[in-house]
């Protein structure tokens, strides 16, 4: 499944250094939940002789409620749908691809991959994310993070999780709507878990409306 959009599913934290510095940063996949998937960015800047390794990981999937829950499951959770063709233009020098998913199976061949595929090889189990991943190499410094800026145009839309309190939702939008250069982006709430028309296509459905 392709889509014209990245997703990003973070925290309202991020979303603000996003917006009020203009920027995106890439950081060390060593507090990565996925172990497995850590290990192998691991291997490969064992590889490829370099002191630091960052990356910068998006959704290519529509939402939904376990992509909510894993990534951004709390009422801090946001999601931004940049404009991807914009975006890989901010990030054109950078390495990047789509994540193969595998099983165990799968990797037994040694001679079917070559160790720059390592970065973008994860187990089946994780499929459902469809992700693109941008990952950054400094062969000189040990860093943990890796700041690179663009322009707000990149982001079509922000998305916030069906969690936060309708009221707190409307307060944090208005503070964002007044950072220099988000007034036009479009700003929502997810209605995932609580969705008028779903609920009035069942009373449609049940003869109660």
């Amino acid at each position: 499944m392709t889509t014209s959009s990245f997703r990003r599913y973070t925290s309202l934290f991020i979303l603000l250094d996003i917006l009020k510095e203009k920027r995106l940063t890439l950081l060390d996949p060593q507090n990565w939940d996925d172990t497995n998937d850590a290990f192998y960015m691991e291997l490969y800047k064992t590889k490829m002789g370099v002191k630091s390794l960052l990356a910068l990981c998006f959704a290519e999937v529509r939402e939904t409620y376990h992509i909510w829950k894993v990534f951004a499951g709390d009422a801090n959770g946001v999601c931004i749908e940049f404009n991807k063709d914009l975006l890989l233009g901010y990030f054109k020098e950078m390495k990047s691809d789509y994540v193969k998913y595998l099983p165990l199976d799968k990797l037994k061949k040694k001679s079917d991959f070559n160790y720059d595929q390592l970065p973008f090889l994860k187990r089946f189990a994780f499929k459902d994310e469809h992700e693109f991943r941008f990952i950054y190499e400094d062969k000189d410094d040990i860093i943990s993070s890796k700041s690179l800026p663009i322009q707000l145009d990149c982001i079509q839309r922000i998305i916030f999780n069906p969690w936060i309190p309708l009221t707190i939702f409307e307060s944090v939008k208005a503070v964002i709507q007044e950072i220099d250069g988000c007034e036009n982006i479009i700003i929502d709430r997810t209605s995932l878990v609580d969705n008028e028309d779903w609920k009035k296509r069942g009373k449609e459905i049940a003869d109660l409306s």
